[in-house]
């Protein structure tokens, strides 16, 4: 169910802008970023989320991003342990791996992302929890339009709190998602990560379900000049017509 229901908002989506080229900036999946910054907003679980994105040198993009967290902070698993938060957190992408072709392009990276998270309990009670990630992230150009992801996480994190034993936890997640280019400046996206999640302290460990997931947008470019684009349109216009010689 959760295969066809990405496959039913990539085929919208391309349906609603047959005439577009393919996505170029990557948020939540290895592609290397072409533009010199972009921004991500999206909602789903565990939180509202913003990120900012910057291209970095070689194959390394680097980043920053805030959430307003709701609910379990590394993937749904504990049982809604958090009742609200703020997390921030920092991001790394090395592309280690870019196969191009003429209207397709795959590749492979691995990704970082160390944060730390200040919340409230179910027990109204302050909690200070940190976590590192570390993912595989993995892209396949499956039209010109269309960007499949895939890859694995594996985001490591405890919790503190005074009113709990504290604890931390170990989800194992495969992505399942999708990019798509709708116009020169905006990339919708779409992701769903499931596997085990492994909870441990206090002397015993607890194994179940994990899973997260988020839609949202990329965007670039919004307020300022297309860099993508060629100033010789506008320069041709500029200048002007030359005068037929009259006889």
């Amino acid at each position: 169910m959760t295969a066809r229901a990405i496959g039913v908002f990539a085929l919208v989506l391309v349906m609603a802008s047959p005439a577009l080229a393919g996505p170029a900036n990557s948020t939540i999946g290895a592609k290397k970023l072409e533009q010199d910054m972009v921004h991500s907003g999206g909602v789903g679980a565990p939180s509202v989320m913003y990120e900012w994105w910057n291209k970095g040198k070689g194959n390394m993009d680097w980043g920053l991003s805030g959430e307003l967290v709701y609910t379990d902070w590394l993937a749904a698993h504990t049982g809604r342990f958090i009742k609200i938060g703020l997390g921030i957190d920092g991001m790394l992408r090395w592309n280690i791996l870019s196969n191009k072709k003429p209207k397709v392009q795959n590749d492979f990276a691995i990704l970082a992302k160390p944060g730390i998270l200040i919340a409230g309990n179910r027990g109204d009670t302050f909690t200070f929890a940190f976590k590192g990630e570390l993912g595989l992230p993995f892209t396949i150009d499956v039209h010109e339009r269309v960007t499949v992801v895939t890859g694995g996480f594996l985001p490591i994190g405890g919790y503190f709190a005074s009113n709990i034993q504290n604890f931390g936890e170990i989800p194992i997640l495969i992505r399942m998602g999708v990019e798509i280019m709708a116009n020169d400046n905006v990339a919708p996206w779409f992701f769903f990560d499931l596997g085990p999640g492994i909870a441990f302290g206090g002397g015993s460990s607890d194994v179940g379900f994990a899973w997260r997931l988020g839609a949202g947008t990329a965007f670039w470019g919004v307020l300022g000049k297309n860099k993508n684009k060629s100033d010789s349109s506008a320069t041709a216009s500029s200048e002007p017509a030359a005068e037929e010689p009259v006889e």
